[in-house]
């Protein structure tokens, strides 16, 4: 009896589980932890959600001549893309690894349609989520991270070999910083790159990605430059993090 009772419980586990991917059209090992919210509305109205690219969906946001589009880039990927024969990926993490040591990774594109030159900082690129202490309280800030920065946390938990060498070299050309190495965008032009961020934390619901970039006056060569925000809010499912496969090599 006992036999045939452990049996039934094994049998409706997998049930459910069956049930649970067919509800959502994909195992969760296949989706992303960080996906568009099902609606924008009110302040984020304007948010354009393009379903159609790849890996994962693209959300862009025009503001006076300027159009953002950012597009999350899962760990496996990434592994895809750049982990491959004797090039280990320059954004290679582990979940074990202390969050500080870990990266999440964005591809941004700026397209400048004003008549002036715009300024972009890898400063002024963050990740805020939903977590506080209290009401009152700011959540965590997770900082883009400088190419530089991204190869001492690499070197430190990895040390430097050929693959190491090689997948700096391979992601240096795709980098959004290194797109704009006078930190300028002149107006007509379209910059894109990857941007990583130190990792996310998973017990987060909702994330909000900031790009903020500078507008020099467009009616004259003299004025001060004004800020332009562009905020990009996502949704954070923990159980598709704990899904997500593990490191893979091509």
């Amino acid at each position: 009896m006992r036999r045939n009772l452990a049996w039934l419980l094994v049998l409706s586990v997998g049930i459910v589980g069956v049930l649970a991917g067919c509800a959502t059209g994909s195992p969760l090992g296949r989706m992303s932890p960080v996906r568009p919210l099902a609606a924008y509305e009110g302040d984020d109205a304007a948010i354009v959600v393009d379903a159609a690219t790849k890996p994962e969906p693209t959300l862009e946001l025009t503001k006076e001549g300027v159009t953002v589009r950012v597009q999350y880039w899962r760990k496996y990927e990434l592994d895809r893309k750049l982990n491959k024969g004797t090039t280990t990926s320059a954004f290679y993490t582990e979940p074990t690894w202390k969050q500080g040591d870990q990266v999440d990774v964005f591809h941004v594109s700026i397209k400048n349609d004003r008549k002036a030159l715009l300024r972009v900082a890898l400063r002024d690129f963050y990740v805020e989520d939903d977590l506080r202490l209290r009401a009152d309280m700011d959540g965590n800030i997770f900082r883009a991270l400088s190419e530089d920065d991204n190869q001492k946390r690499l070197l430190y938990k990895k040390g430097r070999d050929l693959s190491i060498a090689n997948g700096f070299e391979t992601i240096h050309p795709l980098l959004f910083e290194t797109a704009v190495p006078k930190g300028e965008i002149e107006p007509g032009v379209t910059t894109e790159g990857f941007v990583p961020f130190y990792g996310f934390k998973p017990n987060a619901t909702k994330l909000v990605l900031t790009i903020s970039v500078e507008a020099a006056p467009e009616d004259s060569s003299i004025g001060r430059y004004r800020k332009l925000d562009f905020q990009f809010p996502f949704g954070f499912d923990r159980s598709i993090f704990a899904a997500q496969p593990a490191t893979v090599r091509y």
